[in-house]
């Protein structure tokens, strides 16, 4: 018994079974050997006809006949291929059309209009309630914020016990009003300053800031 060996590639052996399959074979040799028998006739009473049989043009015949069989799909491979390198093409064009977004320019970052949170500064907040007591406040860097109201022009207090931001209006209005309070006692102080003024009287009052110069009959401030 004679050996004939066919190389193909995996497409084309793939091929073949699915041909071998649709012919009711089991075995992929079978399917082979029927497409070889098939294509030309042997006269099982003649043996000088065995013996003549060209078995490479019975080759180039199943290779012709596979390549016959292959050639439709490689066709549409091939052209699957070029669409999608057509589609490619048109893509890296479509990109290298489209207007790319403009990055903004420093001077036009500052210009961008601010929220109405990020409008408000510290020395803002300091305006609105006149008097900020360190010890009201929950802050993680404390230092850096008084002294951010400090380099924004508000007033710091250093009291042992803790710093105080006052609003230079309300500060000034503050001192002229103290100047004038010419009792030692809280009770005229409150009816003659208003409700933050008070309070900050009596903070600075505890923290020794403020005495009453009882020969002026004034308040006066130790620093």
């Amino acid at each position: 018994m004679k050996t004939i060996i066919i190389k193909l590639t995996d497409e084309e052996y793939a091929k073949l079974e699915e041909e071998a399959r649709k012919e009711g074979y089991v075995l992929l040799t079978e399917y082979v050997r029927s497409k070889l028998l098939s294509s030309f006739t042997l006269a099982p009473s003649s043996p000088s006809r065995v013996e003549s049989v060209n078995y490479e043009e019975m080759l180039r015949k199943i290779e012709r006949k596979i390549q016959d069989m292959i050639n439709p799909f490689t066709s549409q491979i091939e052209d699957l291929k070029q669409r999608l390198a057509d589609l490619q093409e048109k893509v890296d064009s479509l990109e290298e059309k489209s207007p790319k977004p403009r990055e903004l320019q420093p001077k036009e970052k500052l210009q961008r209009q601010p929220t109405a949170q990020e409008k408000k500064t510290a020395l803002d907040i300091l305006s609105e309630q006149g008097v900020i007591f360190e010890s009201e406040l929950k802050l993680k860097d404390p230092d850096r914020f008084f002294e951010k109201l400090e380099r924004e022009g508000a007033k710091i207090l250093l009291t042992d016990k803790e710093r105080i931001a006052v609003d230079p209006n309300f500060y000034n209005s503050f001192v002229e009003k103290l100047s004038k309070l010419s009792a030692q006692d809280d009770e005229t102080a409150k009816q003659q300053l208003g409700k933050k003024e008070f309070k900050l009287f009596q903070r600075l009052k505890e923290a020794a800031y403020i005495y009453f110069d009882s020969s002026s009959k004034s308040w006066k401030f130790v620093k």
